[in-house]
């Protein structure tokens, strides 16, 4: 065989080896998931715990915030069975006589008390990334526009609003906070007591992000509570660069957040109209820009209409995806708990839920009751977080945990 029959072989074996795929990867299989009994932790706050309460590790200290209309950060600890105090966490545009009221237990100049309202927005904080080179702390909050509409007999209404979803900075671990503007938002909605719903006259809100092993994107998981088609509602996606957090905003008030649209990141993440009431402007923008992942059956703005909502997301090292929490309603008008559910997100890339019909979690052995705010709380010993998970995490409802999820193959 001659030298030129041989480059001629090494080409052609070249060229295949160049042309064959990769083999697919294999269909991800959802992990056995046992619900084990453990000694109950409970995690207490002058406010309760009205929504996720994210966590984060500084060194060997571990910091918690809940929310009720505002932020509390804890002073720190050695993990969750520790106790922990907290203290009023202040934004830098809160009304300068923004503070807490020891005697009567509640806000001073909040929308709900009779000096209010105020230009003090509310704002839940849900979810935060640390950024490991520079220990800055990013929360993403849901801020309710106001004031409310109250809604006396005949309706049953305690009150109704508008929900958003913005981003804020704090360079000091959770103890004040600079806010950088609403990054997701379906606009203002007119609000009516005659709406045959409970909570949300439209909006997104109650959001949750993750970061995967590529540390490039922020991974948000939300609800949109928008409109008449259940086929654009329900718990969306977006993304948004790691390095945008900064400024999450471009100079013409776009949101460089993207939402997950007709299979590709291509939704804007401000949509809708905006109004004076909502505290910032950007292009009006036609909703529906969204390919909801798991959608309602029937409109969030029927009163037997809603689903599932308040997800929780957090990456998960024992099984390699996301894994998603989920809150669901027995309907839009009265809001009661029905169940709480779990299902994985194998391809961020493509993401879609698996098993496509979420697991419900009162169905296994040990089961808790149906309850709101649904989440994982990872292991200490890997310095777990509400958004890190690994083979056993703390499942808490609301502000107590007896439980612990253990992911296993």
């Amino acid at each position: 065989m001659t030298m030129r029959h041989l480059g001629a072989m090494a080409s052609a074996a070249l060229a295949m080896a160049c042309t064959n795929p990769e083999p697919a990867a294999p269909p991800f299989v959802p992990p056995t998931l046992t619900l084990v009994p453990a000694p109950e932790l409970r995690i207490t706050s002058p406010v309760g715990s009205d929504c996720n309460r994210p966590s984060f590790w500084v060194g060997d200290t571990f910091y918690q915030i809940v929310s009720n209309q505002h932020a509390w950060r804890s002073n720190g600890a050695r993990d969750a069975a520790s106790a922990q105090d907290f203290t009023l966490a202040r934004f830098a545009d809160d009304h300068p006589t923004f503070a807490w009221d020891s005697t009567r237990q509640w806000y001073v100049h909040d929308i709900n008390t009779s000096e209010g309202p105020t230009n003090t927005p509310m704002r839940w904080i849900e979810s935060v990334y640390r950024r490991p080179s520079t220990g800055a702390l990013y929360g993403l909050y849901h801020t309710e526009e106001g004031p409310y509409v109250r809604c006396g007999p005949p309706f049953e209404r305690p009150y109704l609003s508008v929900p958003h979803i913005g981003l804020a900075k704090s360079t000091d671990d959770g103890r004040s906070w600079q806010n950088l503007g609403l990054i997701l938002s379906d606009g203002s909605f007119p609000i009516h007591c005659d709406l045959p719903i409970r909570f949300f006259a439209g909006g997104v809100g109650d959001p949750s992000m993750a970061v995967g092993p590529d540390s490039v994107y922020a991974y948000i998981a939300f609800t949109d509570y928008s409109g008449a088609n259940p086929a654009t509602q329900g718990i969306q996606l977006a993304r948004i660069a790691l390095q945008d957090l900064d400024a999450p905003l471009h100079p013409d008030g776009r949101s460089k957040a993207l939402r997950w649209h007709d299979g590709d990141w291509r939704g804007p993440g401000l949509q809708g109209i905006s109004s004076p009431r909502v505290g910032q402007s950007w292009r009006p923008t036609p909703i529906g820009q969204a390919t909801p992942i798991l959608p309602p059956a029937r409109s969030w703005q029927q009163a037997d209409g809603g689903g599932f909502w308040g997800p929780s997301l957090s990456w998960n090292t024992q099984i390699n995806a996301f894994v998603l929490l989920l809150n669901n309603v027995s309907g839009a008008r009265v809001f009661d708990a029905e169940g709480n559910y779990i299902t994985y997100l194998p391809s961020i890339d493509t993401p879609a839920p698996v098993p496509r019909v979420p697991l419900r979690l009162q169905d296994l052995p040990n089961a808790p009751a149906s309850s709101w705010y649904v989440q994982a709380l990872g292991d200490p010993g890997m310095k777990g977080t509400s958004a890190l998970t690994g083979q056993d995490a703390r499942l808490f409802l609301g502000d107590r945990s007896n439980l612990l999820l253990r992911f296993s193959r």
